[in-house]
């Protein structure tokens, strides 16, 4: 019995040193364990697909941009994925990038609609300068007086106005609605020449031409893929473009200040945001890749068939502009008393 009491003092000993020595490792594990799943994490939200939310339904110049694009920059992003997402003159689009997570994995392949909204202070559920921030500005489509030859018969666009202002209110005009770009360079011209217009709203350019060609309507400002085709029948004539130089696509033609009538400016863009908030490590690396394939030739040629001015540049420049847009526009929408429908 003496013997045994030294034993049973021991034998917990025995026991519990080997789990003091094993504690630590243990611990060690757990966080070799933890550290190891937040890499897998981290790993698996970098390898996220690279997402393009094209507001308008598929075949508008906004979604033959992000198209375009995302064929050529799988290299430094990775997977990208082309998303049409129609719906509530773009609010469902631009809400849906509004909400995704600020890691410049996801961006809206946005209009200069969304800056004239925003000028005219549509009821919506953002606030396009505060809750989205510039990636680039990708293309410009530029926009030109363009008028039916039969009833407005004009060869310049200081004979327009004058046969404008000979008949106040009688001339119909088509914009692609209420509030459209269209819209708001006719009310440019308008407030710079003293002529007025009759406004003929459609729900998109395509339902507006054949009535320029029938002379229901006698005019619209337009990119001229929506009137290419009916160039050719010479029913219709350029006149001028609202660009504030002459394009590289169509330098015969004059802008509206070399044609005599100063201050129609309206240079309509598409570009890219992401939602506010993005690291500008994120924000550099989208641009950077975007940058490099605007300058691809075989992007220019595509984009240049359909009437896109190649721009590209700095997130700084299209963030300045985006701003200089919302002020320009607001002081059209007050002076001609544009409303939101």
């Amino acid at each position: 019995m003496l013997r045994l009491v030294p034993m049973l003092r021991i034998a917990p000993m025995l026991r519990i040193a080997p789990m003091l020595r094993i504690a630590p490792l243990l611990g060690l594990a757990v966080l070799l364990s933890l550290s190891a799943t937040s890499q897998a994490q981290t790993g698996s939200a970098s390898r996220r697909p690279f997402t393009l939310i094209v507001p308008v339904a598929a075949g508008a110049a906004n979604d033959l941009i992000a198209r375009t694009l995302a064929a050529e920059v799988k290299d430094e992003l990775g997977a990208v994925v082309v998303d049409n997402k129609p719906g509530g003159n773009g609010i469902v689009g631009a809400e849906q990038v509004r909400r995704a997570p600020p890691d410049g994995r996801t961006l809206l392949v946005a209009p200069s609609s969304y800056v004239i909204m925003a000028a005219m202070e549509s009821a919506t559920p953002y606030d396009f300068a505060r809750d989205f921030t510039a990636v680039i500005n990708t293309a410009n489509l530029p926009f030109y007086m363009v008028v039916n030859q039969e009833a407005l018969p004009a060869k310049s666009l200081s004979e327009l106005v004058q046969l404008l202002r000979a008949r106040p209110g009688k001339i119909s005009y088509g914009s692609a609605g209420n509030g459209s770009p269209h819209h708001f360079a006719a009310e440019m011209l308008k407030l710079r020449s003293g002529i007025d217009m009759l406004h003929v709203p459609y729900k998109g350019m395509a339902q507006g031409i054949p009535d320029l060609l029938e002379g229901r309507i006698q005019l619209v400002i337009t990119g001229l893929p929506a009137v290419a085709t009916q160039l050719k029948s010479g029913k219709l004539r350029v006149l001028a473009t609202t660009e504030s130089r002459r394009t590289v696509l169509n330098p015969d033609i004059p802008t509206f200040a070399e044609a005599g009538v100063p201050g129609v400016e309206m240079e309509t863009w598409l570009g890219m945001v992401a939602p506010a908030g993005t690291p500008r490590a994120a924000i550099d690396q989208a641009n950077a890749a975007f940058n490099r394939a605007l300058k691809l030739p075989q992007v220019r040629e595509k984009l240049a068939a359909q009437g896109l001015e190649v721009m590209g540049g700095t997130a700084e420049t299209f963030n300045a502009r985006i701003r200089s847009d919302i002020e320009s526009f607001r002081k059209v929408s007050r002076a001609a008393g544009l409303k939101p429908e």
